[in-house]
């Protein structure tokens, strides 16, 4: 945090609890707002729907995909490898630099708790992250209705909430990560491991190997579905594919065993509580042990 913030928040003494969190979420929103990465950021997946429309993706047809559907489908499989990658990368350097530069020091002089601090940061990066991601969703919903194109609001919804649900799964995963570490550059490696791993885990080539050399349906099951990326991308073609033919032999095994409303529901709610659990185990020992 910049000595700005750190003035703030000895402004903020006589505060409760709750509103010194909100505090912390806001004064970490704004210095998100003001870094260069974080402009990119909001001009990469900003851009990318505009350039969907101006190149008429919409109006093209892929398997039977077409409109503001084909839209968010290619969207969404984008994001599915950007989106966790630059949460890991961006928000596991957060705590443990604040550690680095010795903010901590100056956060224990102030009347702001070490668990309002985290997770007021951790609050404060989640909602940078997610808006423009939901400006993107519903701003190319809103404007292929102005042009008088068919807008799905159920799927623009759920997807919605499905990328929700995979920013909070690794925001968690990323501040437990950046509390652990005990240098940047471990923490980087460490969420670039993550990510390398949960797309290794990703291919349904593996999944449909594993349904042919006839393992039990649990374990085909638990293999697709114990990755939260593997549910995210489950779950957004599922939305338009019901079959789920894209994924071969495997689709049988899941649509037999859990159903499209099941599967839908997993990839809403697994994903959000491991980033919750993650995130929770985080604050437990950044409260509990020595933080400078």
């Amino acid at each position: 945090m910049t000595e700005s913030s750190v003035l703030f928040l000895k402004e903020r003494a006589t505060a409760t609890n709750a509103s010194k969190l909100i505090t912390v979420a806001w004064l970490d929103l704004k210095e998100t707002l003001r870094a260069r990465w974080y402009g990119l950021y909001v001009l990469g997946f900003l851009g990318l729907m505009g350039t969907f429309f101006v190149f008429g993706l919409s109006e093209s047809q892929v398997m039977g995909f077409h409109g503001l559907g084909r839209t968010l489908m290619t969207f969404i499989q984008i994001t599915i490898v950007v989106l966790p990658l630059f949460v890991l990368m961006t928000t596991a350097r957060t705590l443990v630099g604040d550690r680095e530069a010795g903010v901590f020091e100056y956060v224990m002089s102030l009347p702001v708790g070490l668990s309002a601090y985290y997770w007021g940061r951790l609050l404060g990066r989640g909602a940078a992250i997610l808006s423009p991601l939901v400006v993107a969703l519903l701003g190319g919903a809103i404007f292929e209705a102005l042009r008088g194109g068919d807008v799905p609001w159920g799927i623009v919804l759920f997807y919605t909430g499905l990328t929700a649900s995979m920013v909070a799964c690794f925001l968690g995963l990323a501040t437990l990560i950046s509390v652990l570490s005990r240098s940047q550059e471990m923490a980087v490696g460490a969420a670039f491991t993550i990510w390398l791993t949960m797309e290794a885990l990703i291919d349904a080539l593996l999944l449909g190997l594993m349904v042919q050399q006839r393992l039990p349906a649990t374990t085909v099951i638990g293999a697709a579905l114990i990755n939260p990326l593997q549910a995210f991308r489950t779950a957004a073609i599922a939305l338009f594919d019901p079959e789920l033919t894209i994924l071969g032999p495997i689709s049988y095994t899941l649509l037999a065993e859990l159903g499209t409303e099941g599967l839908l529901a997993w990839a809403l709610t697994w994903p959000t509580v491991v980033g919750v659990v993650a995130a929770s185990i985080g604050a437990w020992v950044f409260v509990r042990r020595d933080t400078v």
